[in-house]
C-alpha cells in the first residue's frame, strides 16, 4: 500500500504544484483548502504525513498541527510547515508539534526529499 500525503494550503496553485511533484512516486496526495477542512479529512481517512502552509484562513497550519496532535490516532504523525515565513519569524512555543518546516518558493527536489525524509516508511 502506498503512502498519502494530506496536504492543506489556501492557494489552489500550489495545491496543484505539490499534487504534481508526486504524481509518479506512488505517494498519493489528498488536498485541503484549509486548516478545518484538513481536520475534516483527517478524521474520516488515513494519511501518513500532513503538509501545511502555515498562513490559512480559519485554522492556520501550527493551529492545525496543535489539533492533529490532539487526535489520538495522529499524535506522532509527521507535519511539515510550507511557507513563506521562515521558523525564527514563530514563536517557539508555536512551532511544538512541527516535524520540519520549508520555505517557499522551494526547489521540487527539496520538498520531495524532506516529505521522504518524514514519511514513516
Amino acid at each position: 500500500m502506498g503512502m498519502t500525503i494530506l496536504h492543506a494550503d489556501d492557494s489552489s496553485a500550489v495545491r496543484r504544484w505539490v499534487a504534481a511533484q508526486f504524481q509518479h512516486s506512488g505517494i498519493q496526495v489528498v488536498s485541503a483548502a484549509d486548516g478545518n477542512a484538513a481536520l475534516q479529512v483527517l478524521r474520516e481517512s488515513h494519511c501518513d504525513l500532513l503538509l501545511t502552509d502555515l498562513e490559512m484562513p480559519h485554522l492556520d497550519g501550527l493551529q492545525l498541527a496543535a489539533a492533529v496532535r490532539e487526535l489520538p490516532m495522529y499524535r506522532f504523525l509527521p507535519v511539515l510547515i510550507l511557507s513563506t515565513r521562515r521558523p525564527n519569524e514563530v514563536e517557539p512555543e508555536r512551532r511544538l508539534g512541527v516535524t520540519g518546516w520549508i520555505v517557499k518558493p522551494t526547489d521540487p527536489e527539496h520538498l520531495r526529499r524532506w516529505v521522504r525524509r518524514s514519511l514513516p516508511f
